[in-house]
């Protein structure tokens, strides 16, 4: 029997079509999320709310004019007893893997904000776990979701200026970190950078195979961990990246997916602002800047999200960004803070 198919059927879904989703963690970022994509979702209800802070909860309720029924600061709990399909877990993410785990236990589909966990040991646990109970593992890599990512990659794919020779691309950024993100070894990598290797490996449909990557604190930064990285990946087509990105990093601030040149045969391809605001630029040998108009996708953003993660649920698949494709990426984070730490190249099997 399809398991997740069951569970949206004895409960899961509501009258009107939706799915039922609990969502867990009420901080910032998921009061935003909450307010601005889940509420507005064609795709999904609250069925639960889970938060250690019960104010968190009620306030919450309270300014979307949802009911207290719905609350719980207990995530054990609320799976036990919420009839639901899936869960979206937009706690901290040290805590990402003890609640999927639960999710998944209790027969619910997830949707984890990135990282995915903090250890391959963890993903590869929850994948398994996914696998043999048929439920749908979905990373936010909403960054794939975001038109300018995808006016990228469909010129990436168009080839104007010749095939793709090599990619360079930077991050900067002055981050006043949450305490979790200060005691966290991994920090710039797991918190920030994943979004970026993640982009390197959507827009050339590759995988990251080799590394040699340093990172490094800044005196005074107030964070243990490594808030900078320098990095040079390979990757299975033959086409390498070289990446350096700051959180500490005072200035001028960049779009969140950072600037990026893809050096082709016979010019480059730039997300950037080359003259006419950020965007996609192509620059020919002959020094001729052309923008282009952005593609923009049916569901932008966390919007993408959420109608991706509902569509592979509705339909029984793997979702883009599943748990096992994120895997990929958070490997060649794991990787890079490994080879900063021996001072070699690692490979990635």
């Amino acid at each position: 029997m399809d398991i997740g198919i069951d569970n949206m059927e004895q409960g899961g879904a509501s009258m009107n079509g939706k799915l039922k989703l609990i969502q867990v963690g009420l901080g910032g970022h998921g009061r935003g999320v909450g307010r601005e994509f889940v509420l507005k979702s064609p795709d999904f209800e609250y069925a639960g709310l889970v938060d250690i802070s019960i104010e968190a909860l009620e306030q919450f309720a309270e300014q979307n004019h949802l009911s207290k029924e719905l609350l719980h600061t207990d995530y054990n709990d609320a799976f036990r007893k919420v009839k639901a399909d899936a869960v979206l877990i937009e706690a901290i993410s040290p805590v990402h893997y003890s609640i999927c785990k639960a999710a998944l236990e209790n027969g619910l589909h997830v949707l984890v904000e990135k990282p995915f966990v903090q250890s391959m040991r963890e993903a590869e646990e929850l994948v398994q776990l996914a696998g043999k109970k048929d439920l749908r593992i979905m990373v936010n890599q909403n960054y794939r979701f975001f038109a300018t990512v995808a006016t990228l990659k469909q010129t990436l794919q168009d080839e104007p200026v010749g095939k793709l020779q090599f990619i360079s691309a930077e991050f900067f950024c002055d981050h006043d970190g949450k305490p979790y993100q200060r005691a966290m070894k991994d920090y710039i990598l797991l918190e920030m950078s994943v979004h970026h290797i993640d982009m390197i490996r959507y827009l050339l449909d590759a995988d990251i195979v080799s590394v040699r990557g340093t990172t490094w604190n800044t005196p005074g930064s107030g964070y243990s961990g490594d808030p900078n990285v320098h990095a040079f990946y390979k990757t299975d087509r033959g086409i390498s990246a070289s990446y350096v990105s700051s959180l500490t990093a005072a200035g001028a601030r960049m779009a969140w997916e950072g600037k990026w040149r893809i050096q082709c045969e016979y010019g480059a391809v730039h997300l950037d602002d080359l003259g006419s605001g950020y965007g996609v630029y192509i620059v020919d040998r002959k020094c001729r800047i052309t923008k282009l108009p952005l593609l923009i996708p049916e569901h932008e953003g966390i919007h993408g999200t959420l109608a991706e993660f509902a569509q592979s649920i509705r339909e029984h698949r793997e979702p883009i960004s599943s748990g096992r494709d994120n895997m990929k990426t958070l490997s060649a984070l794991l990787a890079t803070s490994k080879s900063s730490e021996e001072g070699t190249e690692i490979r990635i099997l």
